[in-house]
């Protein structure tokens, strides 16, 4: 049991860093479809913003292109096949 009470007391800033971290994504998550909720809806006016945006002279490049430059040992044990949580919003 004394293994399993230090594995645990080591574990814990970690375990409290990654459910902060888990908090402020879902915060940001929120924060933007709220805000594409509101671009969509016109309570927030974005035509000054857009007008001064670079014109773009080439297509971007698609997601999945991006995508496939990763490194195979970034890929590693990952699921290769999933959505990624962006895509499922």
């Amino acid at each position: 049991m004394a293994i399993v009470e230090h594995i645990t007391n080591e574990t814990d800033p970690l375990r409290r860093a990654a459910s902060g971290a888990q908090r402020e994504i879902n915060l940001l998550r929120e924060y933007r479809t709220r805000l594409i909720a509101d671009v969509v809806t016109g309570k927030l006016d974005v035509c000054e913003a857009a007008a001064r945006l670079p014109d773009e002279t080439e297509e971007p490049e698609p997601l999945d292109e991006i995508e496939d430059t990763t490194d195979v040992e970034e890929d590693a044990g990952h699921d290769t096949g999933a959505v990624p949580q962006e895509a499922e919003a």
